[in-house]
């Protein structure tokens, strides 16, 4: 329990911190920033990037109110011992009435980026209307990326 307690005193102080959140964010953050400033959502306002979800994990893009995590994945998730921590993750977030999206980088920058736009988008506003009613229902989202 004490060194749960101390990972969470450093995570909490160290995830704010800008150096920090650069280091664990992708290459391609910049890029999936304009694709939702063309869906007219703001940083900070609409969606946060590397945010925290206690001491657990950190997510890629989230939607808080919405309760909807977008995760753009590089290489690193092709390998089976980073897939198994992701379908964990996955579920962790699931059983907490989360939505995640998850992407594999090369689709949401290629052909199919323009589909995942829209999804993210129809997601958004679902999640968005269950949120001003006061209910969040759970959205299972298929996986594309196979």
């Amino acid at each position: 329990m004490k060194t749960e307690m101390h990972r969470q005193i450093y995570f909490d102080k160290t995830i704010h911190i800008q150096k920090i959140k650069d280091c664990i964010s992708g290459n391609n953050e910049q890029q999936v920033i304009k694709v939702f400033e063309s869906l007219d959502y703001k940083l900070g306002k609409d969606y946060f990037r590397q945010y925290p979800i206690g001491c657990r994990f950190v997510l890629d893009f989230a939607f808080v109110n919405e309760q909807l995590a977008i995760e753009i994945d590089g290489k690193s998730h092709d390998f089976k011992k980073q897939r198994i921590k992701d379908k964990k993750r996955d579920r962790f977030l699931y059983n907490n009435n989360w939505v995640v999206i998850r992407i594999k980088d090369k689709d949401f920058f290629g052909y199919k980026g323009l589909f995942y736009k829209f999804l993210i988008k129809e997601i958004v506003d679902i999640r968005r209307e269950q949120f001003i009613s006061g209910r969040l229902y759970p959205i299972d989202i298929p996986d594309y990326s196979e």
